[in-house]
């Protein structure tokens, strides 16, 4: 579901079951974007491929309203908060989660389970398994 006043350029796949709110923006600059099956895209989400390589989005991802994505792609049961970013040539594991005005350093590969938290910012590995959690959520809110 993409919903009116959605902004997409380029080329774009976006799997079933994917919701995608209103004045998002998903730009296939220079590469494809892939985004999987039960996502939830908010409103005001920016999701932009400067890379010559596809972006990809796995499944059952929260990305929620203001939230930047712009680097290499992202896995599986992430939520990427309020304003959070995954920038640069970044890529973001499973399971992770970027928390409100945080983001990843433009280069690196944030391993699965990685909280990135707090200003100043700070980072831990979770303990719990929100990747059940999530998915019954996203269910839900299908």
């Amino acid at each position: 579901l993409v919903c009116k006043n959605t902004i997409l350029e380029g080329d774009i796949r976006i799997g079933n079951g994917t919701v995608v709110h209103i004045d998002a923006s998903i730009i296939a600059k220079n590469g494809p974007i892939i985004i999987g099956t039960n996502n939830i895209i908010s409103d005001r989400v920016k999701i932009v491929n400067n890379h010559t390589t596809p972006l990809v989005i796995g499944d059952n991802n929260q990305i929620e309203t203001d939230a930047v994505i712009e680097g290499r792609g992202i896995g599986h049961k992430n939520v990427v908060q309020v304003r959070g970013k995954v920038v640069g040539t970044s890529t973001l594991g499973n399971n992770c989660v970027v928390g409100v005005m945080c983001e990843t350093d433009p280069s690196e590969n944030v391993p699965d389970n990685t909280i990135l938290f707090g200003n100043p910012q700070s980072r831990r590995t979770r303990s719990d398994n929100n990747a059940e959690y999530l998915e019954h959520k996203i269910v839900a809110y299908l």
